[in-house]
């Protein structure tokens, strides 16, 4: 099994494996709108399910951290595909994406060799892997975090350190990567919604006309088919459907995770985040059709996981997808106070034709 040590990190940086060691109000103080998924809950829900090592590394002032960086030693048994690099930069080069093909081709025959195993920086999640910061936080403490992974990275036999979704406009952080000898490539396009102070009718007067036709036609649809759609809170949720929803999704792009598999994380979500989690659920014919999990931080609304039954909806004519994750979800959102809806990576082109906006997401690999 994989271990990590903290045997060489720089003496000014400090170090845990468990989130409940952090200083987690300090912590959590650095983490901004985006980045729910650095805060020390999902920490937590990540810890307690992805089964690798974690190390969370910081730097303090006066007794407070002012930098942060959570990672994640994963081997090349993780189950995660788009978590880990080898997986991710053969996407990207599928999907033409700049950079991808050239480092890829220079890996020879055997890219996970390569790079796996990974320590993962910047947390264990998908989109916005980054390198938490404070107003005090100085280029050194930056500097000191980085140097800290790589040399954790070092003490556990990792092959290389992989900043694997680091988003186009961590300018700083992307320079001092490249003075490093860091290799970096396209690994996908992060993506978000602002939401009208109207809502949904703001939301279908931003687009265009032949999209607001189609967006009615869609409407129609799900009310013809009888698919009633409601926010719900996850403590009365069937979360035995929705882990076996979410796997027939990630079926159809090859990825192989069970319900079994999937359930401990809804568990874990459902127990960590409280009221700041639910899950919008589409039901039809007395059968849960399609959900998507939604978790709240501050002004924001993430879209975490989702599922459909696909024979269902292609009996029913029904689009479901649509009508969970936009045009309902906006309805709630903008009754809620919600100003952004985050939707993460994957399918850039249909998040743009419903009014998102997309962010560059590039991975950043230190061979070691």
């Amino acid at each position: 099994m994989l271990t990590t040590t903290a045997g060489t990190t720089p003496a000014d940086v400090r170090a845990t494996s468990r989130a409940a060691d952090l200083p987690r109000a300090g912590w959590d103080a650095l983490a901004g709108p985006s980045d729910i998924f650095l805060t020390c809950r999902w920490l937590d829900v990540v810890e307690a399910t992805a089964g690798v090592p974690m190390t969370y590394l910081w730097t303090e002032r006066d007794g407070r951290p002012v930098a942060g960086l959570a990672t994640a030693l994963a081997g090349d048994t993780v189950p995660w595909a788009l978590g880990r690099p080898d997986v991710v930069l053969r996407n990207s080069v599928t999907a033409g994406l700049p950079g991808a093909a050239e480092l890829l081709a220079g890996l020879g025959d055997d890219p996970t060799g390569r790079l796996m195993p990974t320590l993962l920086a910047g947390g264990r999640q998908v989109g916005g892997t980054r390198l938490l910061t404070g107003p005090e936080a100085t280029a050194a403490d930056v500097t000191s975090l980085v140097a800290a992974a790589e040399a954790l990275a070092r003490d556990s036999g990792a092959a290389t350190v992989c900043f694997l979704y680091l988003d186009e406009r961590e300018e700083s952080l992307v320079r001092l990567l490249a003075e490093r000898g860091y290799r970096a490539f396209t690994s996908g396009h992060y993506s978000s919604l602002r939401v009208p102070p109207d809502g949904y009718p703001g939301y279908l007067a931003a687009l265009p006309r032949k999209r607001r036709v189609s967006i009615g036609a869609e409407r129609r649809r799900i009310v013809q088919a009888g698919v009633t759609v409601a926010a719900e809170s996850l403590d009365a949720a069937d979360l035995d459907r929705f882990a076996e929803l979410e796997s027939q999704l990630l079926a159809k792009y090859e990825i192989d995770l069970r319900p079994g598999q999937l359930l401990p994380l809804l568990h874990q979500v459902r127990d960590c985040f409280g009221d700041d989690a639910f899950a919008m659920v589409a039901r039809a014919e007395g059968e849960v059709r399609g959900f998507a999990l939604i978790l709240r931080h501050g002004d924001s609304w993430y879209a975490r996981q989702t599922g459909y039954d696909y024979a269902y909806q292609q009996r029913s004519g029904a689009p479901l997808y649509f009508e969970l994750l936009y045009y309902r979800l906006i309805e709630e959102a903008a009754m809620s106070g919600v100003r952004t809806v985050h939707y993460g990576l994957g399918s850039v082109d249909t998040k743009r034709s419903r009014g998102c906006t997309a962010t560059e997401q590039r991975g950043h690999l230190l061979f070691l």
